[in-house]
């Protein structure tokens, strides 16, 4: 059976100054660099930083097929907002949507493929430090975090068996062949995730 494939991918072993980086750090970058696009709101902006994205890969030796792969799996829903927006209002627009979503995935891709989950968890656990004086747990709070991660390329896999095994059936168009299966596995995914947690005493 296939391995399942993560959304926007797994981590790329290697020792270059990025993966030795820390973890909050390229967090960090992350959220500073879609800071940066959600305010120029610029498309040229976001091409420069694209080229900047495609460079950190190049230095760091990660495959850009890995990097641009995630942009691969939704390129059908790029290219519709491109087209939407070039129907109901302009083309400078549409580029500079769909160019933010390409931008903004690609920052992300280049986290994960750098970065452990365990190491996200860590640090969404210091991140969550103030939440002990309302009577959270930093560390429950950085294992749900981490569980987010993981589930998102899950769902994601998910959701492209039941369009595939909908066109297989002849039923592409049929949005309840395409949902029902999706709920059906996202409810199970929930069910053996918590049945692993309880085995593990984290109720």
């Amino acid at each position: 059976m296939r391995a399942r494939q993560r959304f926007l991918g797994r981590r790329v072993p290697g020792d270059s100054w990025l993966h030795r980086s820390p973890a909050w750090t390229k967090l960090a970058g992350v959220a500073a660099l879609s800071v940066v696009v959600l305010a120029t709101r610029d498309a040229q902006v976001n091409v420069g930083l694209l080229v900047l994205i495609v460079a950190v890969a190049v230095s760091a030796r990660l495959p850009l097929r890995e990097l641009v792969a995630p942009v691969l799996r939704i390129g059908l829903i790029i290219v519709a907002v491109f087209a939407a927006h070039l129907w109901l209002t302009d083309w400078a627009t549409g580029l500079r949507l769909s160019s933010t979503i390409v931008v903004c995935i690609m920052a992300a891709a280049l986290l994960m493929l750098t970065t452990t989950v365990g190491e996200l968890i860590a640090v969404f656990e210091v991140l969550a430090w103030p939440l002990r004086f309302v009577g959270l747990r930093p560390a429950t709070v950085g294992l749900a975090a981490g569980l987010v991660v993981r589930s998102l390329p899950v769902i994601a896999d998910l959701a492209r068996v039941a369009g595939d095994s909908a066109r297989a059936r002849g039923l592409e168009g049929s949005l309840r062949a395409r949902t029902i299966p999706l709920v059906l596995g996202t409810v199970k995914y929930a069910q053996d995730t918590g049945r692993a947690l309880e085995a593990r005493g984290l109720e």
